[in-house]
């Protein structure tokens, strides 16, 4: 099967190859199915390049799902058996 993609090499092309995986999307062709997935690969490609992303720690996903949910993290201490001994915990 031979089919076209757009190469994406700015925000210009970008945006054409998200339009172009919205109309793919809802069709059911099988044609138009594997040129969407092809399609959604090069733009998630771009957008991994173009936008990196940092790595992030866990203490940094703790405190953020903590914050979220208006959560301290004595909250937390059911969820884990991490509880020592003659400890007390608030």
């Amino acid at each position: 099967m031979k089919t076209t993609l757009i190469v994406i090499q700015n925000d210009v092309d970008h945006a054409e190859a998200k339009q172009l995986v919205m109309r793919l999307i809802s069709s059911s062709d099988e044609a138009d199915r594997a040129r969407m997935v092809a399609q959604a690969r090069l733009v998630e490609a771009y957008e991994q390049s173009r936008w990196p992303r940092a790595a992030v720690s866990v203490a940094e996903l703790l405190t953020y799902v903590l914050e979220q949910h208006e959560l301290v993290r004595a909250d937390l201490i059911p969820w884990c058996s991490c509880r020592r001994p003659n400890t007390r915990y608030p």
